[in-house]
């Protein structure tokens, strides 16, 4: 798969060292691209420009705020969401059963990425914003 991660530093539990660790094990089976946000709506605007190059997933590696961004940029295309927990709560992660961990739940995502155990999710909206 072709895969955009899309990171943003400034996340409470995003270090460069899990960073490395999170891109090497996506990148065992899978061509990555790693982007880092560095102000509000970037992350938007890298996913919007993933899912129109047809890139097959695009990973969230930050917390709740980088993860609503993400799915905007890629809501109604073919493109999949991955998450990975980077901020203190990580609500929707730990809601599908993700560790909190990044370097352990890489590895959840990996082996979703490499089965492709990929289910839709439904989105919601209110005034013109995805949840």
């Amino acid at each position: 798969m072709r895969v955009l991660l899309v990171v943003n530093s400034f996340a409470s539990s995003v270090t460069a060292r899990n960073t490395v660790v999170v891109h090497q094990h996506l990148a065992r089976h899978h061509t990555v691209q790693v982007v880092e946000t560095n102000r509000r709506g970037h992350a938007t605007r890298f996913a919007e420009d993933a899912a129109r190059r047809g890139l097959d997933c695009v990973v969230s590696f930050g917390g709740d705020g980088t993860l609503n961004e993400v799915a905007t940029g890629i809501a109604g295309s073919d493109t999949a969401l991955g998450v990975l927990p980077g901020g203190s709560t990580n609500v929707f992660a730990r809601t599908i059963g993700m560790s909190n961990d990044p370097t352990e739940a890489v590895k959840q995502l990996a082996l979703a990425l490499d089965t492709e155990r990929i289910a839709p999710i439904g989105l919601g909206t209110v005034k013109g914003r995805y949840f």
